[in-house]
């Protein structure tokens, strides 16, 4: 099979011929459209940055672009304030988003997730909303959203927002009426008497009590986060009406998808003093559903923490009453103290077996390894040494894309980002913070592997664009530190280069939409006792020509080499799809390799 390998930088992508069909399905394609121009040495370089301007629209009427296809969708996460500074202030913005739609289009991704850019006082860093309607200034005007909207659906890419749900700021005008005394908002919260609260014990998520006294009421409001999120009360239809106008406000300026901050909390049981799953989640998910997203093609997502498969079905039923899906998190390890997690293998493949086999027909999966509350996918899952860095990204891409559902990449992942060493006064994360203040009797060692290991501001680091001195994101010291490998770990180099991450995502993207196999097939996990290789099979037939599509997937989740047992299940009938090493793989499989076959039968 021809291949075009580059063996001077080591392991690398294995390219396969873009001429190449299996069926009726091309393997390459991506590689016959967009060619990879070198532009001298990679320290020369720079990404441009040019001001926004208006867009040629294909479509002049955003809300009229074509729905975004859920199965072979794919999802990128933008955290606005680490993406790109387009005016020198050191904060990521809406015209900084605007000016890298053309390398988001090169990508290949066809929907760009937003974290909150509503007006906030940023306590926990915009999911304190003060205002659903307004842009905050530093992000940007409502008009600059506007823009991007529509020069974003000129790249055929749409827009997904975020809705915080379950609390506002309590800067927020309703909650500030609540404290005036106005009975109508005081309504919109959780405010109960001292005997409530002593008899119902809330710990914050974020540490200390979850009840906040409130002298001029002689009341408390329950606050599952910080102090400054107030939790609103679901249980008023008026707080649930309120919440559709939101939507219905942001549809009519041509949104395609919602992500629901921690929606499972929405409905709480105080009688178990259970803060999510309560008895009418699923009720207000279907009455929000009918009065504002429902029926218009838009792809939804929830944050659920606590979803069993159960949930999971339930939100992402077929019947559309619900969400297009769901973000569960058990895959992840992270278990009931996140802060002294190890990522256990085989917990995750148990897991997204589970998951795969548990919603195939019945319901849709996300596929996620990181977002903005997360550590770095490569620091988490493989190996960000510099020797196995790229290698190991790439593996638990692959691993991740070839399995069914909506892929979603956190910015950064592409180019294989890592977590990086934080000083306390470096720390900027509400949570990171107070869990540090709180830990005065573990040892200072484990305590900064924890925040180096698991603190969300890892993954806050700027977007690493090229190798000058803030990483291309701003002209002036960032809000948050950088990590200071973006001398080796840039877009700006990683573009210009065809075995890097950036392109093995890129490729991965394409594969997605040009095999139904990827999209539909059914999950079959191969060696679910070993945690150090990780196999699967996907299956599927097509309905109307009966041709039979099988992909293999084999990797060695370790830095030493290692059998494959499965390795004759690769028959001659198969051909090689991917891989992150070049060359035909063979039973020994190096460290972190990984390898996709794919065979379709004629029906």
């Amino acid at each position: 099979m021809p291949c075009h390998p580059d063996h001077s930088r080591g392991p690398g992508w294995h390219l396969c011929d873009p001429s190449r069909t299996f069926g009726n399905q091309p393997i390459m394609e991506p590689f016959s459209r967009l060619p990879l121009p070198c532009r001298g040495p990679a320290h020369l370089r720079k990404i441009e940055i040019t001001p926004p301007q208006p867009a040629t629209l294909m479509n002049p009427h955003p809300l009229h672009t074509p729905d975004i296809d859920l199965d072979s969708c794919v999802i990128y996460q933008i955290y606005p304030m680490s993406f790109q500074d387009s005016d020198g202030d050191g904060m990521g913005d809406i015209n900084g988003i605007r000016q890298r739609l053309g390398y988001l289009a090169t990508l290949g991704v066809d929907m760009l997730w937003l974290t909150p850019i509503y007006r906030s006082p940023k306590r926990d860093n915009g999911y304190d909303v003060a205002d659903y309607r307004a842009i905050d200034p530093a992000f940007g005007t409502l008009t600059e959203m506007e823009q991007l909207i529509a020069e974003a659906a000129a790249h055929g890419i749409g827009i997904m927002m975020d809705i915080v749900a379950n609390h506002t700021s309590t800067e927020h005008e309703w909650f500030m009426k609540a404290l005036a005394g106005d009975p109508h908002y005081q309504s919109y919260y959780v405010f109960r008497d001292q005997a409530f609260v002593d008899a119902h014990p809330i710990t914050s998520i974020f540490g200390g009590s979850g009840w906040q006294y409130v002298p001029e009421l002689d009341r408390y409001y329950l606050h599952n986060f910080d102090p400054s999120q107030a939790d609103l009360d679901w249980d008023n239809p008026a707080v649930r009406a309120e919440m559709a106008e939101v939507i219905n406000f942001w549809l009519g300026k041509g949104i395609k998808g919602f992500r629901f901050d921690v929606i499972d909390m929405v409905s709480k049981e105080w009688d178990r003093l259970a803060m999510s799953n309560g008895p009418h989640l699923h009720d207000y998910i279907r009455e929000l559903n009918a009065a504002s997203f429902g029926g218009k093609g838009i792809i939804t997502v929830g944050e659920t923490w606590g979803a069993d498969l159960a949930h999971m079905q339930n939100y992402s039923n077929h019947d559309g009453s619900e969400f297009s899906m769901v973000f569960n998190f058990e895959h992840l390890g992270l278990g009931s103290d996140k802060w002294s997690s190890r990522f256990d293998p085989l917990a995750f493949k148990r897991a997204m077996a589970r998951h795969q086999q548990g919603l195939h027909g019945c319901g849709w999966n996300s596929l996620f390894l990181g977002n903005h509350d997360l550590p770095r996918a490569v620091s988490r899952f493989g190996d960000d040494r510099p020797e196995w860095r790229e290698t190991s990204a790439k593996l638990w891409a692959m691993v991740l894309h070839m399995m069914q559902g909506t892929p979603f990449i956190y910015q950064g992942e592409e180019l294989a980002m890592t977590n990086r060493h934080w000083q306390p006064g470096e720390l900027r994360d509400v949570e990171a913070i107070n869990y540090r203040a709180s830990q005065s009797g573990l040892a200072p060692a484990e305590l900064s592997r924890r925040l180096d290991a698991i603190g969300r501001d890892n993954a806050r680091t700027p977007m690493q664009w090229d190798a000058g001195p803030y990483a291309g994101f701003s002209a002036t010291t960032p809000w948050i530190a950088l990590n200071a490998n973006h001398v080796e770990i840039n877009a700006d180099e990683q573009l210009a280069r065809p075995d890097s991450p950036f392109h093995c995502y890129r490729q991965l993207i394409a594969l997605r939409k040009a095999h139904p196999v990827v999209r539909h097939g059914k999950f079959e996990l191969l060696d679910g006792d070993d945690p150090e290789r990780i196999g699967y099979r996907r299956h599927w037939q097509d309905p109307a020509s009966g041709e039979r599509h099988a992909l293999l997937l084999l990797a060695n989740l370790t830095a030493t080499p290692l059998p494959m047992p499965h390795f004759d299940k690769v028959t001659d009938e198969m051909r090689l799809l991917m891989a992150n090493y070049p060359g035909e793989p063979l039973p020994l499989f190096a460290p972190y390799q990984c390898a996709i076959w794919l065979q379709v039968d004629q029906g």
